[in-house]
């Protein structure tokens, strides 16, 4: 992992389209993902998430695409409120 300073976050961003590039494409584990984002500080995390907002507007997800990413993550035991919640599922 980079060391990157909390003010810099040009860098935080460029790491971020890294390893998440890197997670999706299974070059590097959603847990080793994980630890990365654990060790960042609340402002990187905040910044982290926005990137990758940013990514899914861009891909255009779907909700079925949500729940496979929740599932794929260790979070399916947990019920998953997409936009579609409140209608019946199959």
């Amino acid at each position: 992992m980079s060391q990157t300073s909390s003010g810099d976050g040009q860098s935080i961003r460029r790491e971020a389209e890294r390893v998440v590039n890197e997670v999706a494409q299974q070059l590097r584990t959603l847990e080793d993902g994980t630890t990365w984002f654990s060790a960042l500080s609340r402002a990187e995390q905040r910044t982290v998430l926005q990137e990758v907002a940013g990514y899914a507007m861009q891909a255009h997800i779907t909700t079925a695409d949500g729940r496979e990413g929740v599932a794929r993550s260790g979070g399916g035991n947990q019920q998953w409120r997409g936009a579609d919640a409140g209608s019946s599922r199959a």
